[in-house]
């Protein structure tokens, strides 16, 4: 019974195993299938994205390479693109930065060729991910502007206000938090206005305001956005993620180191909770503040060994900074010396790079404000031409009713003239025919009263009586004709 029991247990663990296996591959080919190219293209960019930004870096290349070989199985256009957007965006994943900014560059120039603008912005947007890696903030900056103009021609405001995001990103890693929270604002203005209800979109808005208030110590704005984080509606880890991160950082201003040690060391052991090298800096700092010194030096020497750590000045400033300040409590004199000099490298390391950022941004504003100067032209123009259009329909339309005034007018006056006419011609009838044929008839009938008359001049009499009478009713049939006319 109990090997029984075992072997359905194994089974039904294959099967939800295969079962998930199929339901992945099977939202890929339905991708794949659909005829519109460009829902076609964001649906497998954003899979494609999902699936290898997030997944560990262990698992990564079986992953990339099941997904290329679906993709490579179909005659889909632009699956040379999104082959090297996979490959790039693994070698990112891998630390690769030059394999995969050459591989992006190649889908870049095909895509280049065929204009397509989508496709384009997910490259150039991908490739100032690289670029950011490798701690190039100037040359991510610029990347993000090519993305922007890609943006414009597609005119999706989901899109721009992603983009206004990961800018901001790059503020924030760098230090520059009022131009972090600057581009934060224009993606939620964006968001505002086109009513965007994404929750990718709304979730990144509300954790990088949340990043940029934790970093300026401002815990009442990191509160409010920390609940709104909460408030959101969805059950993705990203977000799950976002809550439980902000939720420490609350705990380490509120200066309650020992809760935020815990916290996070759960969290670091949590398989939903989408870890950072982040995490690790700011339990250093709890136990710093926390005065357990030994257990921050041992975290801040683990990070210092990771290659991802090699182009993040800001990061490495500040973690041998805190080595320094250890030393200096153990009275390591030597060590502290050591450490401050390190960390004075890569201070003037992080202060070139803001002064190469600080460049690149005020030329992006200058561009900024010379695209909204073009679009204020162009609408202005846009403007004039339906004010002079609407001023030309107003000037036809008052000739139209002018001439129709004066027609209408006009044949009032003929209608008065043509009414005093028949008045006229029917007071004529009434005098000469009417009047006449009736006198005849009175006449006629005392001629007819008179005893003398004999019978021949009587039977003569009603002769003339008998036309006289067809005449009066030929005239009055006349006058009923024209009073009907």
């Amino acid at each position: 019974m109990l090997r029984l029991g075992l072997s359905l247990l194994l089974i039904s663990c294959f099967n939800a195993a295969f079962s998930q296996i199929n339901t992945e591959k099977d939202s890929l080919l339905n991708f794949i299938r659909l005829s519109d190219k460009g829902i076609r293209d964001q649906k497998l960019v954003t899979y494609i994205k999902t699936n290898l930004n997030d997944i560990p870096v262990p698992k990564l290349r079986a992953k990339k390479d099941s997904i290329i070989k679906v993709i490579t199985g179909y005659n889909i256009e632009n699956r040379q693109e999104i082959t090297f957007l996979i490959d790039g965006i693994a070698q990112r994943r891998f630390l690769k930065f030059d394999e995969a900014k050459k591989t992006l560059l190649k889908a870049i120039e095909l895509a280049q060729k065929k204009s397509d603008h989508f496709l384009l912005y997910t490259l150039f947007s991908q490739f100032a991910f690289v670029q950011t890696g490798e701690g190039d903030a100037m040359g991510a900056i610029y990347s993000y502007g090519l993305a922007q103009n890609e943006v414009k021609k597609l005119n999706n405001p989901a899109l721009e206000a992603l983009l206004y995001v990961n800018i901001s990103d790059i503020y924030y890693k760098s230090g520059l938090y009022s131009q972090s929270l600057f581009y934060l604002d224009k993606a939620q203005g964006i968001c505002d206005k086109y009513k965007v209800h994404r929750l990718i979109v709304l979730r990144l808005i509300s954790d990088n305001k949340a990043e940029n208030f934790f970093r300026t110590g401002n815990y009442d704005s990191l509160n409010t956005y920390h609940h709104k984080l909460r408030s959101l509606a969805g059950n993705t880890y990203k977000l799950y993620t976002s809550v439980k991160r902000t939720g420490y950082y609350l705990l380490l201003l509120k200066h309650n180191y020992k809760g935020a040690i815990q916290t996070i060391n759960v969290l670091l052991k949590d398989s939903l909770y989408v870890r950072s090298d982040a995490d690790e800096q700011y339990l250093a700092n709890a136990y710093f503040g926390n005065g357990q010194v030994d257990s921050a030096a041992y975290v801040v020497n683990k990070l210092l060994a990771r290659p991802s750590l090699v182009n993040l000045p800001e990061m490495k400033f500040q973690l041998y900074e805190m080595l320094g300040e250890i030393a200096q409590i153990k009275n390591d004199n030597k060590l502290a010396a050591d450490n401050f000099k390190l960390a004075l490298q890569q201070s003037k390391q992080h202060i070139n790079n803001l002064t190469q950022v600080g460049n690149v941004s005020s030329q992006m504003k200058i561009n900024d404000v010379q695209s909204l100067y073009y679009e204020n032209l162009l609408t202005y123009k846009k403007e004039r031409l339906r004010l002079l259009f609407i001023l030309m329909f107003t000037f036809l339309l008052v000739i139209v009713i002018a001439i129709f005034y004066r027609s209408n007018r006009q044949k009032r006056r003929y209608e008065k003239l043509l009414y005093a006419a028949h008045k006229q011609e029917l007071a004529t009838i009434n005098s000469h025919e009417v009047r006449n044929h009736l006198s005849n008839i009175l006449g006629l009938l005392d001629l007819m009263n008179d005893k003398d008359n004999k019978g021949n001049e009587l039977l003569k009499t009603k002769d003339y009586l008998q036309y006289s009478a067809e005449q009066l009713d030929k005239a009055l049939k006349n006058v009923s004709k024209k009073l009907s006319d």
